[in-house]
């Protein structure tokens, strides 16, 4: 083709906020076949001053601004993150979900359209603002009042009546630990004997819908901030999941605890059962320092009345259980229980040696493997480090399997190695697909990382516990609940967190000494078997329920 009938490139600059991004990537592939894509993550565009933002995008001069996340009806803020590109200078903007939807705006329409839509949402979230405090103050007063002291009716310690509600808010929910511990629980309770009705916000991945009952009540995209999309979405579930609980007679009430959130206090005032809270960390916290969601004080009325509203409290690590001790919950409503695994579905032999010929390693490559989300404790960039501080002569490959918010960052400082595909990175993938990748590995990596404002690692990794029952070697940190769980040079090897030199000098290790690898893969194995399968995690459950009602 001739320079005069050259298609002049376009750019798109693409902004991953959650999904999948190689997906994404592949759509915009397809629709602008001539662009060239630079990918951006939440953190280069996404942070500081909303002048310091646009001006980071504006320097990207995009044709096109493309946003990946995850489902379209979760991403918060849609109007003004569209507006945002289209001040930019892009002359086109879309949405992307993991799920194929797609939502594109010209530059022209929306900036002609967004006084009146912005208008509308302000307007709107004045009253959604103003709604939440009227009914937050009258259910601290009705919980002070009735302390939730349920009339004992129909109590079935036996085989009980389990209502399960899962309200967490946002996009990132469909794939990791969460997913994982929802879907465990659920059958594990079921496997017990218990009976569960499942009441969602959305699907839930890995759960059969047609053997397990699944009402899922999709929410309305609605809400300028984080803070006013989570509790427009909670008062929308509330009003249509309690009529639905309070009708189905449970003789408990479940919750995932989920920020902004309060549907299982009003549920079990009007059923008048108890709740009981899978409480994972404060989201207080995690809006102070991850995520910053904004309206703090409101959240922490939130998160005080599912607390004080609660019968039993569940933690996944004894971390936990002092944080809620040192703010004056009752050690006896408070349960620790560890995260588990499916050890049927997570096993060896699960075609690992056939994906291995897919992904072109070579028989005498040693495989490290990393699955999870790529947020702000689990090490990623250390990982990223130590993988680049490994010597080319050593015969090993990495497969990273996961996204989130430092993917990007991750996979720019890996450029190189990706490109010689010593380092492959599959994206966020189904929760099925996930043992056989693993059982393509050799060596497993959980390289988490402190706290950031110095307090007490509190997490309980579902990914740990996966990892032993897949019955591989493991390298991880010394910290927390992990430097519990696993025991150095029998289970794992442990090393200091964030030391990627430490972490590096580990693999080679293990690289070099299959006899090894074999014998602290089955001791691994051996121990998430006797101690860590998600009926344990359930049985505590419905131990602490017939506490309760003796």
């Amino acid at each position: 083709m001739s320079d005069n009938n050259r298609v002049p490139e376009m750019k798109v600059v693409l902004l991953v906020l959650s999904g999948d991004q190689i997906e994404a990537r592949d759509y915009l592939a397809a629709t602008y076949p001539h662009a060239f894509i630079e990918t951006v993550s939440r953190n280069e565009v996404g942070l500081g001053s909303f002048a310091a933002r646009l001006k980071t995008l504006r320097a990207l001069r995009p044709d096109v601004f493309a946003i990946a996340t995850e489902r379209l009806a979760w991403q918060r803020g849609q109007n003004l993150l569209m507006l945002f590109g289209a001040i930019a200078g892009a002359s086109e903007v879309l949405m992307i979900d993991s799920h194929g939807g797609v939502l594109k705006k010209s530059r022209a329409s929306l900036l002609l359209g967004s006084p009146v839509r912005l208008s509308k949402e302000a307007l709107s979230s004045a009253m959604t603002f103003a709604n939440a405090r009227h009914e937050l103050v009258r259910l601290e007063e009705e919980v002070e009042k009735t302390k939730l002291s349920p009339r004992r009716l129909s109590i079935n310690p036996a085989n009980p009546k389990v209502v399960y509600i899962r309200s967490t808010p946002g996009p990132g929910t469909q794939f990791g630990g969460a997913a994982s511990h929802i879907k465990g629980v659920i059958e594990a309770l079921l496997e017990l004997g218990a009976t569960v009705e499942v009441v969602s916000n959305d699907v839930i991945a890995g759960l059969d819908g047609t053997k397990i009952p699944l009402t899922v009540l999709q929410p309305e995209s609605f809400g300028g901030t984080r803070a006013l999309f989570d509790i427009n979405s909670n008062l929308d579930f509330t009003r249509r999941a309690v009529p639905l609980i309070k009708q189905a007679k449970p003789d408990f009430i479940y919750q995932r605890y989920a920020r902004f959130g309060w549907t299982g206090v009003v549920s079990a005032l009007r059923a008048e059962r108890p709740l009981f809270l899978e409480y994972n960390g404060s989201e207080v916290w995690v809006g102070r320092h991850w995520d910053n969601v904004g309206s703090l004080d409101l959240l922490a009325r939130y998160e005080e009345l599912n607390l004080r509203a609660a019968a039993r409290i569940f933690v996944v690590s004894d971390v936990e259980l002092r944080n809620l001790e040192s703010r004056g919950v009752p050690a006896d409503k408070i349960t620790v229980n560890p995260n588990g695994v499916d050890t049927d579905l997570f096993r060896p032999g699960t075609g690992g040696r056939n994906l291995r010929s897919e992904l072109g390693v070579g028989p005498d490559d040693v495989m490290v493997g990393f699955v999870g989300t790529f947020g702000p404790w689990h090490g990623v960039l250390t990982l990223a480090e130590a993988i680049k501080a490994i010597p080319v002569t050593v015969p090993v490959r990495f497969l990273l399997v996961g996204s989130g918010s430092l993917h990007g960052e991750v996979e720019q400082l890996l450029r190189l190695e990706c490109q010689s595909r010593r380092v492959i990175f599959t994206g966020a993938v189904e929760h099925e697909r996930v043992p056989g990748l693993l059982d393509a590995c050799e060596i497993l990596v959980a390289p988490h990382v402190p706290l950031t404002d110095g307090s007490e690692f509190f997490g309980s990794p579902t990914k740990l516990f996966e990892y032993m029952a897949m019955g591989k070697a493991i390298v991880a940190s010394r910290l927390g609940q992990i430097a519990e769980v696993l025991e150095d040079e029998e289970t794992a090897l442990l090393v200091e967190p964030g030391d990627a030199k430490a972490l590096a000098a580990a693999i080679v290790r293990l690289v070099g000494s299959r006899e090894f690898r074999s014998i602290i893969g089955e001791h691994a194995r051996a121990q998430a078997l006797q101690t860590y399968t998600w009926k344990h995690n359930a049985r505590r459950v419905l131990e602490a329920y017939r506490s309760w009602a003796d």
